[in-house]
């Protein structure tokens, strides 16, 4: 992951990877498969399961389509309780 990526996003990222691989797990279907269906690559699957990347909101749901159910069942029992609810601290564009 990004350096930037603070712990609370790493330790989402590791449960996103849990959730990916008990519901891929669950349907029998090899990250091969799911990398096909998706439109994946078969190593940002692996990543996505190792909790090394936090994916976007349109790749969650294409996963779940791919995985034919509700992006509310692939992250059933995501643990969010290491987000801190803070800004991030940004860079303002110099005029």
């Amino acid at each position: 992951m990004a350096g930037d990526i603070d712990s609370g996003d790493r330790a989402l990222a590791d449960s996103f990877g849990r959730c990916l691989t008990r519901q891929r797990e669950a349907a029998d279907i090899s990250m091969s498969k799911l990398a096909e269906l998706s439109g994946m690559s078969r190593a940002y699957i692996w990543r996505l399961e190792q909790g090394q990347t936090l994916p976007s909101l349109r790749n969650v749901a294409r996963i779940a389509v791919a995985l034919e159910m509700p992006v509310a069942r692939l992250i059933e029992g995501l643990d969010t309780s290491a987000l801190r609810l803070t800004n991030r601290d940004y860079d303002k564009p110099r005029d």
